[in-house]
């Protein structure tokens, strides 16, 4: 029961239908510890785009183009990730962009 009301407090912020990772450590003498991590930036760029799945074809097929408005939006929300604090904004916006990339996603200055 312990789990479940901590779990509800940590993850209200969250809309219900958003995948999250969690991290669970149960002990023995039954404390637990749990990471709840932000949606994988696949997820968020998909959102973002407006489609539900990737290019088969990255590199050769376009499936959508978001801004670099969009890329710093979910390098913001990445960054509150207890394991990306350390990282730099640039440096999440790169891997985002990637990341963007290899799923065939565009990413232009403005649409």
């Amino acid at each position: 029961m312990a789990f479940c009301k901590d779990f509800n407090a940590r993850t209200q912020k969250y809309k219900a239908d958003t995948p999250m990772q969690v991290t669970l450590t149960a002990y023995t003498d039954k404390t637990f510890e749990f990471v709840v991590k932000s949606p994988s930036v696949s997820w968020f760029l998909k959102t973002a785009a407006g489609i539900e799945t990737a290019s088969g074809l990255a590199g050769h097929s376009v499936v959508s183009s978001l801004t670099l408005r969009h890329v710093y939006e979910i390098a913001k929300l990445k960054q509150s990730d207890p394991f990306c604090k350390h990282l730099a904004i640039e440096a999440l916006c790169k891997s985002i962009i990637g990341t963007a990339n290899s799923m065939g996603i565009e990413i232009v200055k403005d649409l």
